[in-house]
């Protein structure tokens, strides 16, 4: 199962790039917002996806709204690195949008997706992730790893290549159930990842100088 980070900070990525843990990044939805003009958002996204050797995912319904419904700044936020996948809330209007972006060679991700049957037609309609709105579903019905089965279970039939993924898992239960369920990534915070690592029982045993061997000395079978 593959792990997106929700992170506009390099730091964060290097970090758990370093460890293996970061397979893709998913900017924040303000992480443009500060930008002084369209072309100062291109720029930036541009420097941060070429930082990164992974699918860098950008909110792109703010850009679209700013832009009065005009494409020509999203598909110059799609080009402004090869790793860069533009986000779209998944609608009819959008539907149509995400078509239209996929056949000029652009990525693009499906959000705000709740059913395995949008999920469906959100694939078809040419996008290359499918982001299931995990935490509300399971907030609402705990039924998070159920949709994401039912998804699974239709794009495979479907034989559609868009990827699941899980948006942010409450815990390590969470990802478990959605992971076995289908999900072919989890999207986490940097946070959420480092309490996931956390196990008490770890300090304490390396604290605890009775359960490891002496320098130099080995264990025989047999001794706890």
């Amino acid at each position: 199962m593959k792990l997106f980070l929700a992170t506009d900070a390099l730091d964060d990525v290097q970090w758990a790039a370093a460890r293996g843990w970061c397979d893709g990044v998913v900017l924040p939805d303000a992480a443009l917002h500060t930008a002084s003009s369209p072309e100062a958002a291109v720029a930036w996204l541009s420097a941060f996806a070429r930082a990164v050797p992974f699918p860098v995912l950008v909110d792109a319904a703010e850009t679209l709204a700013a832009s009065a419904g005009s494409d020509e700044h999203l598909r110059d936020l799609g080009r402004a690195a090869d790793n860069v996948v533009l986000q779209l809330p998944f609608n009819d209007d959008n539907a149509v949008r995400m078509r239209a972006l996929a056949a000029a060679g652009l990525r693009v991700a499906a959000t705000f997706v709740g059913s395995a049957a949008q999920a469906l037609f959100a694939a078809k309609a040419g996008a290359t992730y499918v982001l299931l709105d995990v935490d509300r579903l399971d907030a609402m019905s705990g039924a998070g790893a159920e949709v994401v089965a039912g998804a699974r279970a239709l794009l495979d039939a479907a034989e559609l290549e868009a990827e699941l993924v899980a948006l942010f898992p409450a815990g390590s239960a969470s990802m478990a159930a959605c992971g076995a369920a289908g999900a072919d990534a989890a999207v986490v915070g940097a946070g959420t990842l480092r309490a996931m690592l956390a196990y008490p029982f770890t300090d304490q045993a390396l604290a605890d100088t009775q359960r490891r061997p002496a320098g130099g000395q080995r264990l025989r079978a047999g001794e706890p």
